[in-house]
């Protein structure tokens, strides 16, 4: 009996049990951002304080902005290239600049967001998709400015439509297809830093190769094909729909946009928490 007792130890000895650790490609899901709320309202209400803090207009920059785009797009587009949309101008530019002037706010602080927020994402447990959403959400009282001046001008001219109350449907739109584009870009920019430098440049060429300011009619053929292909025309094009009264939009652009907005909300969670198993080494 001693023997037998002597060679099981020894056998258990000889066969420990291992336990292995392997990396892991996916640690987060899509859902892990509705159970911390607050943490993304902490910091989008951080972000938007910071971004006016010791400024000498203060939130006015949140209705100047637009105002400034608008006047340039009345001197460009209406005054020198003479575009006629078929409705207010004023109207139809505001609504481009609804969905443009957030997206454009939402992906410039974006973008930079992890790294800007190196010290949350190196040493704290903090979960890092709060970070970039964050910024989007700091950027939705622009969003809220311009889509209220242009329901106002729509309401003054006598041209809002009844399909605006379909806004909040456009709103979640326009939002999942921001939110795809900041987390790409955030994640990426951890390890790329060049994509800091390269997103205002490709904001700036963006602004004219989607409908902001001039109709999808004024365009040739082969340009309007290329137009299309921009996620943000279909944005535009139902934006319109849904706030000026009579607007026929082109349903091509709205069908392309849903499908690439889908795509691109989808490769945003892929891509992000990809990197960010090794965010904390990187930045």
């Amino acid at each position: 009996m001693e023997l037998q007792t002597k060679s099981g130890a020894g056998a258990a000895l000889e066969s420990p049990r291992v336990r292995r650790i392997v990396p892991t490609k996916h640690r987060i899901r899509p859902t892990d951002i509705l159970r911390e709320p607050s943490v993304v309202q902490v910091l989008a209400s951080r972000d938007f304080k910071v971004k006016y803090k010791q400024s000498l207009l203060g939130p006015i920059w949140l209705v100047f902005q637009p105002l400034a785009l608008l006047a340039a797009f009345l001197v460009a587009f209406r005054g020198l290239g003479n575009v006629q949309p078929g409705t207010p101008y004023v109207v139809f530019a505001l609504a481009g600049l609804t969905v443009w002037s957030f997206f454009q706010a939402s992906i410039t602080i974006g973008a930079a967001s992890l790294i800007t927020n190196f010290q949350l994402v190196r040493f704290t447990p903090c979960m890092r998709l709060a970070i970039p959403v964050a910024s989007t959400f700091a950027s939705l009282p622009s969003l809220a400015v311009t889509a209220v001046g242009a329901l106002v001008a729509a309401a003054v001219t006598g041209n809002l439509s009844p399909r605006a109350v379909l806004l909040p449907v456009g709103f979640l739109w326009l939002f999942a297809l921001t939110i795809g584009v900041v987390v790409i870009a955030a994640a990426l920019a951890v390890r790329f830093r060049d994509i800091i430098s390269v997103v205002p440049f490709i904001l700036q060429v963006g602004l004219f190769l989607a409908p902001v300011g001039y109709p999808l009619s004024s365009l040739s053929e082969p340009v309007r094909t290329l137009i299309y292909f921009n996620p943000l025309t279909g944005l535009i094009e139902a934006f319109r729909w849904a706030v000026i009264a009579g607007y026929s939009p082109s349903f091509e652009p709205i069908g392309i946009s849903l499908v690439m907005t889908a795509v691109i909300a989808v490769s945003g969670w892929l891509v992000f928490s990809r990197f960010e198993t090794t965010m904390a080494d990187e930045i």
